[in-house]
């Protein structure tokens, strides 16, 4: 079997982040076998990503390979084979950005229902792609998000995101002039961008603002400056991967796990930052989802 381009709405979102907390709460998480993601590099610009992972709680194997190029075309082609961890066989090709567009808005949807104020109503989202929306799906997942901020570089791409939003009929959306206009006073700030500098994200963030930085996060890029990082506490899905993939700015980090059962000493009242890695443990559990079949 295999799913191409499949679609995914609140309901799937809502569900998926079900199983990522249930996962997360019973061991299941902390039970898969999950090594580093492995990256070749063919020295002319094109790089070669392997993210397998094995559960023998959901009884899957998977491996989210991808390919990523300068162009031209798609920039990032990705698929992942689903195998049964008990037979070996194979149960279906899933295409990898549905999978990771769904795991995105699932696990914000997790992190942000810990991490933001009750009473969050301002999302501001630097950036105007596929993740970006996923940003506004997961965040309004657990949010009566009433307001979106956007802005991208792009002022048409920022448009069409916010006439999206306006679509689902939920929350006013405006496109901002700037990164400092989308975010100056928000409740919920997410970026989803391709910057390896750090963005000019507002000064004035309230002290309870929750961030979602979901785009360039290396050891030698980031969407935040390092003092907004400094400043406030993080969540990364996995510490020892977020440090080697990220930095040791991380290893004092809130892991997926701790937040979801409490196993931290909290969130001491500083802005937080979830600042993701990607990790193939919530890559298996959307496709378990995807390959449950349909309740009757």
């Amino acid at each position: 079997m295999t799913l191409a381009g499949t679609e995914h709405g609140v309901g799937d979102v809502a569900a998926v982040a079900a199983l990522m907390r249930e996962s997360l709460r019973s061991g299941a998480v902390r039970r898969m076998a999950v090594p580093l993601r492995q990256v070749v590099d063919d020295g002319r610009g094109a790089r070669f990503l392997s993210m397998p992972a094995v559960s023998a709680d959901h009884g899957l194997c998977i491996n989210k390979t991808a390919t990523i190029t300068d162009g031209p075309g798609p920039t990032v082609t990705s698929v992942v084979p689903v195998f049964s961890a008990t037979s070996g066989e194979l149960l279906g090709v899933l295409d990898g950005a549905a999978v990771t567009d769904l795991k995105c808005a699932a696990v914000t949807a997790v992190v942000t229902d810990h991490c933001a104020a009750r009473s969050s109503a301002v999302l501001g989202i630097v950036g105007s792609g596929v993740q970006a929306w996923q940003q506004y799906l997961g965040v309004s997942a657990v949010r009566e998000i009433t307001e979106v901020r956007v802005h991208s570089r792009t002022t048409a791409h920022a448009e069409a995101l916010c006439e999206r939003i306006r679509g689902a009929g939920l929350a006013r959306a405006v496109v901002c002039a700037s990164a400092e206009e989308a975010t100056s006073g928000a409740d919920v700030v997410s970026t989803a961008t391709t910057s390896v500098h750090p963005l000019p994200i507002a000064a004035d963030l309230p002290e309870h603002v929750h961030l979602n930085c979901m785009g360039a996060h290396t050891t030698e890029s980031r969407e935040l400056p390092r003092s907004l990082l400094a400043a406030a506490t993080l969540v990364v899905e996995d510490i020892e991967i977020a440090v080697a993939e990220a930095g040791e700015i991380h290893r004092t980090a809130i892991g997926l796990e701790s937040l979801v059962t409490g196993g931290h000493t909290g969130l001491d009242g500083r802005p937080t930052v979830f600042s993701s890695t990607g990790h193939a443990a919530l890559d298996l559990i959307t496709c378990a989802h995807l390959m449950a079949p349909p309740h009757r």
